[in-house]
């Protein structure tokens, strides 16, 4: 089972930094998981939210070297990319949800990242993930690349399952506190599809969702999932 640092080791350092990413690879962990957005000029910059604190201006109305000067902490992609060294995996979710200050429904934000993937040495070491199926649609017509769905909490897991497997998405992401109670029915409805679960920081949890087949798990703790799983079979 892949082991995915959750916006990097955030529990043990500033979620979505490098320091985070870093010290997710260094704890072992397969890969990270951040969120992507767009600035004001159009670089891809990571952070969670459309904006460092509630009463901040959005990053989208902001240049880069405006962000650097009053985030410093927020990486760009390039930098986060950098951090995960020759082998770490990376997957990106990209961030355009309707109802915050950078949702844009002509996806530019999907194309800029598929136009990243496609100038970089990559490999298969890129998943593209967003709660948005259009952002996705509009990184695959740009890039081929593997792409999963993010699922909300309150969606039947064996539902989306289906559209992942209709729409030919590589993977589906689902939360733990629907899939848990049913991992395995997931899994074998799944197929060929990845079964990748979020957020996992419970290592009797991880441990179960290894056994039902589960791809991979997102987790902010890599070091302690890592223990609880080191030598099984």
């Amino acid at each position: 089972m892949l082991i995915y640092g959750h916006r990097g080791a955030s529990a043990h350092a500033r979620q979505n930094t490098v320091d985070a990413y870093a010290l997710a690879i260094a704890q072992g962990a397969d890969g990270v998981e951040l969120d992507v957005r767009r600035s004001r000029d159009g670089a891809l910059i990571i952070h969670h939210d459309d904006r460092p604190s509630r009463d901040a201006t959005p990053f989208v109305h902001l240049d880069l070297r405006e962000i650097r000067a009053t985030t410093p902490w927020v990486p760009t992609l390039d930098e986060a990319w950098a951090a995960l060294g020759p082998e770490g995996r990376l997957n990106i979710e990209i961030k355009n949800t309707p109802g915050q200050a950078d949702y844009d429904p002509a996806h530019r934000v999907g194309v800029a990242v598929g136009r990243w993937i496609a100038a970089n040495d990559t490999g298969d070491r890129i998943l593209v993930s967003s709660l948005n199926a259009h952002t996705l649609d509009a990184v695959r017509r740009t890039t081929p690349v593997p792409t999963a769905l993010v699922v909300t909490a309150w969606i039947e897991p064996l539902l989306a399952t289906r559209e992942a497997i209709r729409r030919g998405d590589a993977g589906i992401s689902l939360s733990l506190e629907a899939t848990l109670p049913n991992a395995a029915q997931v899994v074998e409805a799944a197929g060929d599809v990845d079964v990748l679960v979020w957020t996992v920081n419970e290592p009797d949890e991880a441990a179960a969702l290894a056994d039902a087949g589960v791809t991979g798990i997102f987790t902010d703790d890599p070091s302690l999932m890592i223990e609880r799983l080191s030598g099984r079979s």
